[in-house]
């Protein structure tokens, strides 16, 4: 799992395997071994890898989804607003006002009654 998704982040970055060696002042091979499942990188490796490519350990481990692909997540009304008119996005916008509201009153009651 770790191999396939240190090839992919490589190639997404336009790097070889000998500009990822380099930076991790290794050999070609080590690189190599690491995409193909041969050995796994220690735990300081697998730190720098994801600070090179902009991810976390995790994600190099299969839990979880890129930092680019959560900021986009968290910003999904942003893109919706592009894909809806501007009176669907009003009301959206009115509606998650109102359930904010809801919402809060519902906490502050649940506070009140315990």
């Amino acid at each position: 799992m770790i191999g396939e998704r240190l090839r992919k982040l490589r190639k997404a970055k336009g790097m070889t395997q000998e500009q990822v060696a380099a930076y991790l002042n290794a050999a070609k091979s080590t690189v190599s071994q690491y995409e193909n499942n041969v050995n796994e990188p220690d735990l300081q490796t697998l730190v720098k890898l994801a600070d090179l490519f902009g991810v976390s350990v995790d994600y190099l481990f299969g839990r979880g989804e890129p930092a680019d692909k959560k900021e986009e997540t968290a910003n999904w009304p942003h893109l919706l607003k592009e894909k809806l008119t501007e009176e669907e996005a009003e009301y959206l916008q009115e509606s998650l006002a109102m359930y904010r509201k809801w919402k809060a009153r519902r906490s502050k009651d649940r506070r009140g009654t315990t």
